[in-house]
């Protein structure tokens, strides 16, 4: 019988074990975990049942079962978790593009145009290239950026372009979302030669970038309150590298945590994350 889910946006598409299964792969999951996870929620589902509530089941029954691969799954709440303003994914985003090998990374940079002056959200310098991205960041995970996003951001690249900045380095323009981009938007980038990465695009993209750069949102820590996850985003503390750094510096001197609060943190890094450390 054809199962069909209530995504996000209000729309129904066809229940898709594959998508499942490619989404649980991505996590690490083993092939014998996928199967018993996808088995018991074919179980379950019924005509209607949102997407949000197969996610949440998987994320369960992952954790369960190998609690690092729940983490990985969890990765694209946790990066939403960063809001709700854009700057803490800019932050994050910097702190990505400084495992790149460039020299200097900054957030929020003003660079004078032919035609005016523009703030950019991250820029990275090497000796050779600089790098400008443009970061757009959604709430909602059913939200996407369309084709107006791709025009007015690619007019903003261009005007710097025109007013000299790069100079006699090679220039690399990025526009980076944490959801995804509308087909028309994804067909003009391409036609246009205009660097776009989302969630799930292209080949490598911003899920592929994170577990290949080893650099997690500190709001995928579970065991982390949302008060000091706030606190935290204030302060451009974003990542759990930025909070196991320096023997946990930053966590030890937090007045807005208590020691117990401090010692889960601590072991939830541990073990999760021993890399970190």
């Amino acid at each position: 019988m054809n199962i069909y889910i209530k995504k996000s946006d209000g729309s129904k598409d066809l229940f898709d074990e594959k998508k499942l299964k490619a989404s649980l792969r991505a996590s690490g999951a083993q092939k014998d975990v996928i199967g018993k996870i996808i088995s018991e929620i074919s179980d379950v589902s019924f005509d209607g049942i949102t997407s949000n509530t197969i996610y949440k089941m998987a994320f369960k029954l992952l954790k369960e079962k190998s609690k690092k691969a729940a983490l990985r799954y969890n990765l694209t709440n946790a990066v939403a978790l960063l809001g709700p303003e854009g700057f803490a994914f800019e932050a994050f985003l910097a702190e990505i593009v400084k495992t790149w090998n460039y020299k200097k990374v900054s957030t929020g940079k003003k660079i004078k145009g032919h035609c005016m002056i523009h703030e950019l959200d991250v820029v990275g310098e090497s000796d050779w290239e600089i790098l400008t991205i443009e970061a757009k960041f959604h709430n909602s995970r059913s939200k996407k950026s369309d084709l107006q996003v791709i025009l007015y951001m690619k007019a903003r690249f261009q005007d710097i372009l025109d007013g000299g900045y790069y100079k006699d380095k090679k220039p690399r323009q990025i526009i980076i979302t944490n959801t995804k981009f509308t087909d028309n938007a994804k067909k003009y980038a391409k036609c246009s030669g205009t660097e776009v990465i989302s969630w799930d695009y292209p080949k490598k993209n911003l899920h592929d970038l994170i577990l290949e750069s080893n650099i997690h949102p500190m709001t995928a820590l579970v065991s982390l309150p949302k008060s000091a996850r706030n606190k935290f985003i204030e302060r451009k503390i974003v990542t759990i590298k930025q909070l196991a750094e320096n023997n946990f510096k930053k966590l030890e001197e937090c007045k807005f945590l208590s020691n117990l609060n401090i010692k889960k943190i601590k072991e939830e890094i541990f073990e999760f994350f021993p890399d970190k450390i």
